[in-house]
């Protein structure tokens, strides 16, 4: 293989771990935006655990002041009675009692009905909020880590770069040229191993012809799939 074969591999070595690196990066807004939904959810679901107990201690106190009222009202009724000489008189009182005492017995219903949700508001609000605490924590330190990669990543890219600018330096300006137009176009990759007869960017099979020439290693090759120039392995890697 000729030293302008070995530039081009050379090159492929760095686009190649320049594009898993790009790749790794592209990867990492989704996997914080999944520790970001997991947070907020498990805010949400503190939030919504704390409106509900909320709720139902307004509407019980509202209730127990209905209960008040009807207890007060009760108790007028029940001196009324005691002053009452006519029967009619006094089973007309007796009734209204009888009328008070249903409704707020209804009344008592409700308010134990949000006593209970506040109780269990109350018990399922330790686990949500450590939950909540879990979430927060996971996603600091992912994020912390991949603050880490990716400051790692971008240095390493910026090596990369700066190989690759040295070893192009070295090619002809037409071949110089064609390598950055491909690689502009192929995603960061002009240039493609071959792999078990096919390309190894696109797995575009070589006719039985190119990969008798891939063979000889003296030339670049094209490949009819993806357009990424081809070569085989240096023999000494092969």
């Amino acid at each position: 293989m000729n030293d302008e074969l070995l530039q081009h591999w050379a090159l492929r070595s760095l686009d190649d771990e320049a594009a898993r690196l790009a790749s790794e990066l592209g990867k990492l807004p989704a996997l914080r935006r999944a520790h970001e939904s997991r947070v907020a959810a498990a805010r949400r679901a503190l939030a919504a655990c704390d409106d509900l107990a909320g709720s139902a201690s307004q509407k019980r106190r509202a209730l127990e002041r209905d209960i008040a009222a009807f207890d007060a009202q009760e108790k007028r009724f029940e001196q009324q009675l005691a002053a009452v000489t006519d029967q009619k008189q006094f089973e007309a009182v007796q009734h209204e009692i009888a009328a008070v005492r249903a409704k707020r017995s209804d009344i008592e219903t409700t308010a134990l009905e949000q006593l209970e949700i506040e109780e269990s508001s109350a018990a399922d609000r330790p686990s949500l909020s450590a939950a909540l605490d879990r979430a927060t924590q996971d996603a600091a330190s992912a994020t912390a880590a991949w603050d880490a990669e990716e400051a790692l990543s971008r240095v390493r890219t910026a090596e990369l770069e700066a190989q690759r600018e040295a070893i192009a330096a070295n090619l002809t300006v037409a071949a110089r040229s064609a390598y950055r137009r491909l690689r502009g176009a192929r995603d960061g990759r002009a240039i493609a191993a071959i792999e078990n007869g096919a390309c190894g960017a696109c797995f575009h099979s070589l006719s039985p012809h190119a990969a008798q020439e891939a063979r000889k290693r003296d030339r670049l090759l094209a490949c009819d799939g993806c357009g990424r120039l081809l070569l085989l392995a240096p023999e000494s890697q092969g």
